[in-house]
């Protein structure tokens, strides 16, 4: 019997602790995003209240509707990229370089895994491990080299400038992920297309390709999120503004417009929080398959 409580407190404790870390972890993430939430709906004397209230009292959405027209940029907040109060070319011009970073790198990285999954090609292990490696280089380091050659290239300020760069520092992730995907695919029909005739391109295109699909999924919703948040290369390297940068026009030296910069944020994190929510049973059974291989 008393084996019996004794197994019951471990459990209960064990259980306990969990719920706690749980809640802990919760609070942790969710907490910076209910506030951000609450402020974008607050007007500025709301927000300075002692005590804070944790509810607006008086919900407003003037915040986003000045965000939208491009009112709300703190006076005087000017950078090599001019007057931030562009939220729509902004927008669009972040959802053209992630869209065709997603692309470059399904392409690019898909065939390139595959090559790494399929062909043991001499000093292939040392060239995978080298790529993979180039994820570790902070970007800090590789600037002033970037900027020689995109100049050299004429494509300084411009947004192919963004979409080669962040093609190369995600491409990695790309191989690697897509590698361990490919290596747990069985290879009998893809053998059995190439019996009866099919190029490799045809049958990685017709045959491997559509088993993949999850993986691929998940690839492309973290190339999607990974350009979309990306802000140093963007500040640097172009005058044509993404969203990241944007969110600098809410605050300059003497004060910090913060309900318009929770509007704007809120605003930010809506797209790739939205393709993560519709791909996300992709992506949970693409990662899943992908990182661990058999």
């Amino acid at each position: 019997m008393s084996h019996t409580y004794r197994k019951f407190g471990q459990t209960l404790v064990r259980k306990t602790i969990t719920y706690f870390a749980f809640f802990c972890l919760l609070f942790w993430v969710g907490f910076p995003v209910y506030y951000m939430l609450i402020t974008s709906f607050m007007n500025s004397h709301e927000l300075g209240a002692k005590p804070p209230n944790w509810i607006p009292q008086e919900p407003t959405i003037e915040n986003y509707r000045e965000v939208v027209m491009g009112e709300t940029a703190v006076r005087g907040a000017h950078s090599s990229h001019g007057e931030f109060s562009r939220m729509m070319p902004a927008l669009l011009n972040s959802t053209f370089v992630s869209v065709a970073v997603v692309f470059s790198n399904l392409i690019i990285g898909g065939m390139a895994a595959y090559a790494f999954s399929r062909f043991d090609f001499r000093l292939s292990r040392i060239v995978y491990l080298g790529v993979l490696m180039t994820r570790v280089l902070p970007a800090l380091s590789l600037i002033v080299p970037l900027f020689i050659i995109l100049r050299k290239l004429a494509l300084i300020n411009t947004l192919w400038a963004l979409i080669l760069t962040y093609t190369i520092f995600i491409l990695p992730l790309t191989i690697w992920i897509l590698r361990e995907y490919f290596d747990t695919l069985a290879r009998d029909i893809e053998e059995m297309a190439l019996i009866d005739g099919a190029t490799r391109w045809q049958a990685f295109r017709m045959v491997v390709a559509p088993l993949a699909v999850p993986g691929l999924i998940a690839v492309g919703v973290m190339s999607f999120m990974e350009a979309w948040s990306e802000f140093f290369f963007a500040l640097t390297l172009t005058n044509s503004l993404t969203y990241p940068p944007l969110l600098m026009s809410y605050r300059n030296l003497a004060q910090v417009n913060w309900n318009g910069l929770a509007a704007a944020t809120t605003i930010g994190v809506l797209p790739p929080v939205t393709v993560a929510f519709v791909f996300q049973r992709y992506l949970v059974r693409g990662l899943s398959e992908g990182a661990v291989k058999g």
